[in-house]
């Protein structure tokens, strides 16, 4: 029968771990020096054109994007078709803004409304219940909800 050792164990697991960190940062650093080497050769032997010339074409197209847009700033028509249209977008949004803060003021005072009405119609509800509860209340009996029926036999009566 085979006894378990926990030193052992943990022993192995800390090497592997070790080697698993050590290959990981090695591995990288070969895949990163094979790349670079091969994409500078690769570069070289593929560049149409030499260092000299294709800075050159780099520098110009440069010159000419930024001309183009110095051009464009001091007094285009483009420049100006921007703004206009940059104004009028702002005013549609401003408008638009507008109709929704209207909208929300409208809704909120709504709500107010309801809530007044509902709170009044609680109120009168309330008032009225106290009112017939006054009225239904006979100050001869113990019970406040008995009502004596002879004091209203008589009335019917009389209104005969």
């Amino acid at each position: 029968m085979e006894t378990y050792n926990r030193d052992r164990h943990l022993h192995g697991v800390e090497e592997y771990e070790q080697q698993v960190h050590s290959t990981t940062g090695r591995d990288f650093t070969i895949g990163l020096a094979i790349g670079l080497a091969v994409g500078t050769i690769g570069g070289l032997f593929l560049a149409p054109k030499s260092g000299d010339a294709l800075r050159d074409d780099i520098s110009d197209t440069t010159n000419r994007f930024t001309q183009t847009f110095n051009s464009k700033d001091d007094g285009g028509a483009d420049t100006e078709s921007l703004k206009a249209k940059a104004e009028q977008k702002t005013e549609e949004l401003r408008s638009k803004v507008e109709d929704k803060k209207d909208q929300a003021v409208a809704k909120k005072s709504e709500l107010e409304e309801k809530q007044r009405i509902k709170n009044m119609d609680e109120e009168e509800i309330q008032a009225q219940k106290r009112a017939i509860q006054d009225d239904v209340a006979d100050e001869g009996a113990q019970d406040p909800r008995t009502v004596d029926m002879s004091k209203y036999a008589e009335e019917d009566k009389d209104n005969k």
